[in-house]
């Protein structure tokens, strides 16, 4: 189950502990919830590999319920490896296997790590580190592997390469409980900008530069991560609103905005950035019509750019910037 508060501070402290001893082990085909590094420095290595190493043949595979399938004990093997205390094993193996309460039977868990845990994403990461070594004894001959905790490509030069890359990652992960969502995982041509593929909330896709000629990997955010913005916009916008300050919708929304640009900036995102900037104007356009009692489109002079910008809303047109160069790995 959920940890209480005083077992989230004994986590912590925990994690305080593992966490030096397995970053000497890390390697760098692993980014996600390590310290110094971020999404963006996983993405930025996948453009860097595209772009200038030619691996135009992506393996973008998805993990099924990564946190919840772990292998209990073969993670516990994978801790006792670096780690020889008892009671930080005994500690660890009571967290993996601690029961649900519900309906007042207690159910055992056999597999995961313990959800909404300070110390699952390590113990993620510990657990998924057999695939990295894997790659790194002999997977590199196939090309490259990017990981961000439970999410993974592999960029390969040719198809062949990719389709033994899915075959490898199947065969390490399959001892620790873990599976290759078999619907979800594909191979993608990425050449010509023939396809593309999603990757930590991004869309990535080639496309040709008008002043080389040349194609080059590019991204911005996926139709999920619109859909999901554009959502909260919608769920801050609402008629609800209309019986409150104006003010109090636009303070809202600026911390979505916010949030949402500082991730997305980094790439080539101005087209959605503009197309989100619209869809503010016209869903507090509504809003403002429908607290003034107004029907049809009456609002569309009335509620214009100028009026938008003068509630202080945040505008994503204009923030698109490049990843600083000394920020890559």
């Amino acid at each position: 189950g959920i940890p209480c508060v005083a077992d989230r501070v004994v986590m912590a402290a925990a994690k305080a502990v593992l966490e030096p001893i397995f970053e000497a082990d890390f390697l760098p085909t692993s980014y996600g919830f390590r310290p110094g590094l971020s999404a963006h420095h996983a993405l930025e290595t996948i453009r860097t590999i595209v772009n200038w190493r030619g691996k135009v043949w992506v393996l973008d595979a998805d993990i099924r319920s990564c946190f919840d399938e772990i292998d209990s004990d073969a993670l516990v093997a994978q801790i006792e490896r670096r780690v020889c205390d008892r009671r930080m094993l005994k500690l660890l193996r009571g967290w993996l296997r601690a029961g649900v309460f519900e309906g007042g039977v207690v159910s055992v868990i056999e597999a995961g790590t313990p959800q909404g845990s300070p110390v699952s994403p390590l113990l993620a990461n510990i657990a998924l580190h057999v695939l990295d070594e894997a790659w790194a004894a002999s997977g590199q001959r196939l090309g490259a592997l990017v990981k961000y905790a439970d999410d993974l490509v592999a960029l390969c030069a040719t198809r062949e390469q990719a389709e033994e890359a899915r075959e490898l990652v199947a065969a390490v992960l399959d001892p620790i409980g873990l599976r290759v969502h078999p619907e979800k995982t594909r191979i993608v041509h990425v050449a010509l900008g023939a396809e593309g593929f999603d990757f930590l909330g991004f869309h990535h896709r080639m496309r040709k530069s008008w002043r080389t000629g040349h194609w080059y990997l590019q991204k911005w955010p996926s139709k999920r991560a619109m859909a999901q913005v554009k959502a909260k916009i919608r769920d801050r916008t609402d008629r609800r609103y209309a019986r409150l300050p104006l003010e109090w919708a636009v303070e809202d929304l600026n911390r979505v905005l916010r949030g949402w640009s500082n991730y997305f900036r980094y790439g080539n995102s101005a087209e959605k950035f503009d197309h989100i900037d619209a869809y503010i104007n016209e869903r507090l356009a509504i809003l403002a019509s429908t607290k003034h009692g107004l029907t049809g489109r009456n609002w569309v002079s009335r509620f214009n750019n100028q009026w938008v910008n003068q509630l202080g809303i945040y505008r994503l047109s204009g923030k698109v910037t490049r990843w600083p160069a000394h920020a890559s790995r």
